[in-house]
């Protein structure tokens, strides 16, 4: 049984006192420790959580400038491809109506030696002639 005398306040106040000194020694350092180890690890999170807003802000900004290079880019090339169809179609006119020029000049030459031969023909009919009749009827005329 429990005999309530002085012993057991000085037991108690040992008890008080012990609880007091391993408060301060033990208990107290090691809460404050994890606390600090708590905020720590809260700072981390929110800077890990701040650098993968700041990724994410910094990942749609790049998709954004590689979506309006993409659109800047086809338009350009679109300007390109009218350019090039514009050259196209002036070396094709200009080759087109080098091609009549030539032409045109081959025809006048094949027209002006047609005409010479003709008349050279024509300036030797009687020959012909004489010529078809002396191996027609075999003697000369």
């Amino acid at each position: 049984m429990i005999n309530v005398d002085f012993t057991l306040f000085v037991q108690i106040a040992e008890a008080l006192v012990m609880t007091f000194i391993l408060y301060h020694i033990l208990i107290k350092p090691v809460m404050k420790a994890m606390q600090q180890r708590e905020q720590h690890f809260a700072s981390l999170e929110k800077e890990t959580q701040e650098l993968l807003n700041s990724a994410s802000d910094i990942i749609k900004k790049y998709e954004e400038e590689l979506a309006k290079a993409r659109a800047e880019g086809a338009q350009k090339r679109e300007l390109l491809k009218e350019e090039a169809r514009k050259v196209e179609k002036e070396v094709l006119s200009k080759v087109l109506k080098e091609v009549e020029e030539y032409k045109n000049k081959w025809s006048q030459e094949f027209n002006s030696q047609l005409e010479a031969i003709r008349k050279d023909l024509q300036g030797r009919v009687e020959m012909f002639a004489g010529l078809i009749v002396e191996r027609v009827l075999g003697r000369k005329v």
